[in-house]
């Protein structure tokens, strides 16, 4: 298999010759999380729609670490860049297109999590290893029903899966 060469020139080779493709990295940590809107005394924080769109979702994060920087992939693709310090993370998305009826919409997010590996030594509660915030922001909007800079809180909590 292509991933077990040891020398570069036989990789090299082996992937020319044979047509094998690297295998895909493996993240540092593993987290099953939830993402779910955040409502404040029945209402939902945001202040981009006045009613509906609760959303809730549940997402495979991958934390690819290097000193302080950190790549967060969710279900394998890459999704946004950050740093860590002790055992909390926050990130920033790349800007994202949203195809809607109204108009394409373009957003990113903002993150901040505390998570916890398998050496533990963190302050999460009990059976949870990862608990945070994520900010929506609208950049561009040609939906005129979305305006923008608006935003939409979301609360995240998760557990580590392998690290």
């Amino acid at each position: 298999m292509c991933s077990n060469a040891r020398h570069p020139l036989v990789a090299l080779a082996l992937v020319v010759l044979v047509g094998c493709a690297a295998d895909p990295a493996v993240p540092d940590l593993i987290y099953e999380v939830t993402v779910e809107s955040t409502v404040d005394d029945g209402a939902l924080a945001t202040d981009c729609v006045t009613e509906g769109a609760v959303y809730s979702g549940t997402f495979s994060y991958g934390v690819f670490t290097d000193a302080e920087r950190i790549e967060l992939t969710v279900d394998d693709e890459v999704f946004a860049l950050g740093s860590r310090s002790g055992c909390s993370l926050s990130y920033t998305s790349a800007i994202w297109l949203d195809e809607r009826p109204g108009g394409e919409v373009r957003w990113l997010l903002r993150g901040e999590a505390d998570y916890e590996g398998t050496a533990g030594g963190c302050s999460l509660p009990d059976g949870v290893d990862w608990q945070g915030t994520e900010t929506i922001e609208v950049v561009d909007s040609e939906d005129e029903s979305i305006a923008i800079g608006c935003t939409y809180q979301l609360t995240t909590s998760g557990s580590l899966v392998s690290g």
